[in-house]
């Protein structure tokens, strides 16, 4: 019944953000030349990191485009909870990985938002090594190579009017990640 009441086009718009958000965080090259390892938290800390890219360009909008946003989170987490109950997770953990999973979004947000706003070049490498590579010093070339191009999408994003972003194809980059690559 309370279907009824919904915005199809408002829905519409939610599920076409989520769905390129999903698609550019399953690029295989962050996979083979980016070494985020292909693991059920590998692909969330990918999915993650796009998620927050676009509320990081999103967050000061207003009205029907700050709803959108906050719909494409809502969403986010919906399809994470239906993912776990489908791989088998109980009833009862569900809630508990969705709290942590919630806390890890929360911490690299912040971390990753800082780290663009700050001066220091080194920052955005360092937390990525941090949250997607467990602090693997091995994996350093490709904290910077992901760094450039966390830094290049926000640049990009930034540089798009909201209301066409929400409407057209969000237009995240390539993902060249090369391990001689430098943030």
């Amino acid at each position: 019944m309370f279907g009824l009441f919904r915005n199809k086009e408002r829905d519409a718009q939610i599920s076409r953000l989520y769905d390129q958000i999903l698609a550019q965080s399953r690029d295989p090259v962050l996979f083979t030349d980016g070494r985020v390892p292909d693991t059920v938290e590998g692909r969330i800390d990918m999915m993650l990191l796009h998620l927050f890219l676009l509320m990081h360009r999103l967050h000061d909008e207003k009205g029907e485009i700050h709803e959108l946003a906050r719909g494409v989170c809502d969403r986010f987490f919906a399809e994470l909870d239906r993912a776990m109950r489908e791989m088998g997770v109980g009833d009862l953990s569900v809630p508990k990985k969705m709290r942590k999973v919630a806390d890890i979004y929360t911490g690299c947000s912040a971390a990753y938002g800082k780290a663009l706003m700050s001066t220091d070049k080194a920052e955005l490498p360092e937390a990525l090594l941090r949250n997607v590579y467990g602090r693997s010093e091995e994996r350093r070339g490709e904290a910077k190579a992901l760094a450039d191009y966390v830094r290049r999408s926000s640049d990009i994003l930034a540089g798009v009017p909201a209301d066409v972003l929400v409407r057209d194809a969000i237009p995240f980059p390539s993902p060249p990640l090369t391990l001689g690559a430098s943030a």
